[in-house]
């Protein structure tokens, strides 16, 4: 084999060799990079989920104190509160499993945790106001509570019936109070959740601000639309 012909060979092969190297270099730092974003992301999930807890905590109202989003089925349960695996169905395009509550009240008590982290996603607590008057007095408290609400809405596709809802907005934390009134009664459902639920939520059903003029013009379900929620919710034909 002549000289030139062995020199170009060793060129060839020390080329693949450093091809070859720098192919593997350009794989290990992207193993590399793609490690230190999930790191980065756990360790920004973890400080997150920790924000969550401690804000949400100070936000439960009375019957659910030391409940926090983010805690699991089981940390709820350790606080006191009996969770019973629930029939019903999560709400449209949430991947939740719902436990639920009653209370000596009457009133009942929704948990929906993320089927994915197991963690608190969202909590419904519904009850019955005495009586329509009662509404005014029951938001001056929740105002002395939260605030000012951060807005308020009328939503008139709540699973088919119309709601006014008040919402109030914090960094890890939303609470929303849904006002459906039919028959001369108020029906009360107090949600909190993530913003994005809530936001989502809102969505859903259509929301839109109350114009300034019509907050004391609450809407009102009537007969035929309380008839046919109760048939789909039962299933009914």
């Amino acid at each position: 084999m002549q000289r030139s012909t062995v020199v170009t060979l060793s060129v060839l092969v020390l080329g693949a060799l450093a091809f070859g190297g720098w192919m593997w270099w350009q794989d290990a730092e992207a193993e590399r990079a793609r490690v230190e974003r999930e790191e980065r992301r756990e360790r920004e999930q973890a400080v997150r989920l920790v924000r969550q807890r401690e804000e949400s905590m100070s936000l439960m109202p009375e019957a659910l104190t030391g409940v926090a989003l983010g805690m699991t089925v089981e940390e709820v349960r350790a606080t006191g509160h009996r969770l019973e695996p629930s029939s019903s169905r999560p709400p449209e395009g949430l991947e939740l499993t719902m436990y639920e509550e009653r209370l000596t009240s009457g009133a009942q008590m929704m948990f929906g945790f993320s089927r994915g982290s197991g963690h608190l996603q969202q909590i419904q607590v519904m009850s019955l106001l005495p009586r329509v008057e009662a509404i005014a007095p029951h938001l001056q408290a929740m105002n002395e509570r939260y605030g000012t609400p951060s807005g308020i809405w009328d939503c008139p596709d709540t699973q088919g019936l119309p709601t006014r809802r008040f919402t109030w907005r914090h960094a890890q934390t939303a609470i929303s109070d849904v006002f459906l009134l039919y028959n001369g009664r108020a029906s009360l459902t107090l949600y909190i959740a993530t913003p994005d639920t809530i936001g989502r939520s809102l969505r859903m059903s259509h929301c839109a601000p109350v114009p300034r003029e019509r907050l004391d013009q609450f809407p009102t379900a009537s007969p035929e639309q309380i008839q046919h929620a109760t048939v789909e919710a039962t299933g009914g034909g």
